[in-house]
């Protein structure tokens, strides 16, 4: 079976001067325009292409890869708003519509903004939406502490980032707890800190303990050897130093570089530190 919005393997029919024909099984036939060939096919090959609508609504295939397919998210350009809504750069010829009725909030022509692909029943058209709600899960989170999961930066509020916990959930990493750059859309893992009774989920990007310790002192003592042996950042280094070098905790910087210490790998100064010779 063929799916709209997706990358797939499809063998070739038939090859003409204008392309070439793929079996797109309950698709019908899914046109490879001759442009899009860089190598020669035959009937019989196959070919790893992606599938969408062309503007007069044929199954047609592309090699190019879009920025997000269809249940995936991704943050896109809005490039012209009309009357049917706004038209976003997602890496094709042809532009990805995001209905009026699936903003939130509306967009505006320049902006870029987080949304997730999805597949439009009665028309068959791959559009956009960042009305995330309707995606996420309607279960009560269940993730336990300091469970491992993926998160995507979804916005910013008064108080931290807004993140999509497994594309199901939405949760909050405060920014108090952040040490390092973020951006909406951003793809990286975090840690279920809580869930509160009332099913919001707080999220830290560290986990505490010694694990990130000593993972943060494997990174110091590569970065020690990169800059020949000293560091100028030590036991009274300002946080922000510290958190602009190492995208962590001046508290969890103190206790990795204590670590090292003590197995006499390094000397700690006020401000720097240097690999024992």
């Amino acid at each position: 079976m063929s799916y709209l919005g997706t990358t797939q393997t499809l063998f070739v029919k038939e090859v003409s001067n204008e392309g070439a024909y793929l079996d797109g099984h309950d698709l019908g036939e899914v046109f490879l325009p001759k442009q899009e060939i860089k190598h020669e096919l035959e009937a019989g090959d196959s070919i790893s292409v992606f599938i969408y609508l062309d503007n007069a609504n044929l199954a047609t295939a592309t090699i190019k890869k879009p920025h997000a397919q269809v249940g995936e998210y991704a943050l896109l350009r809005v490039k012209e708003i009309n009357s049917i809504g706004a038209f976003l750069d997602w890496g094709l010829e042809k532009d990805v519509l995001a209905p009026f009725n699936e903003q939130k909030p509306r967009m505006q022509e320049g902006h870029s903004y987080l949304v997730r692909l999805y597949l439009d029943n009665a028309s068959q058209r791959i559009c956009a939406s960042n009305n995330f709600n309707r995606f996420l899960s309607k279960d009560e989170p269940e993730y336990t502490h300091l469970q491992e999961v993926d998160i995507i930066v979804a916005g910013k509020t008064d108080i931290g980032y807004k993140v999509l916990i497994e594309e199901s959930h939405f949760g909050v990493v405060f920014y108090n707890m952040v040490f390092k750059s973020l951006f909406v859309g951003q793809k990286l893992k975090g840690f279920i800190q809580k869930v509160r009774d009332d099913g919001k989920i707080d999220v830290v990007l560290e986990k505490p303990g010694m694990g990130k310790v000593s993972d943060l002192g494997e990174t110091i003592m590569q970065k020690l050897k990169n800059e020949g042996g000293v560091i100028p950042l030590g036991d009274k280094s300002d946080p922000e130093a510290i958190k602009k070098m190492f995208s962590t905790s001046k508290a969890n910087y103190k206790k990795a570089i204590g670590g090292l210490f003590k197995q006499e790998l390094i000397d700690i100064e006020a401000k720097s530190i240097r690999l024992k010779s």
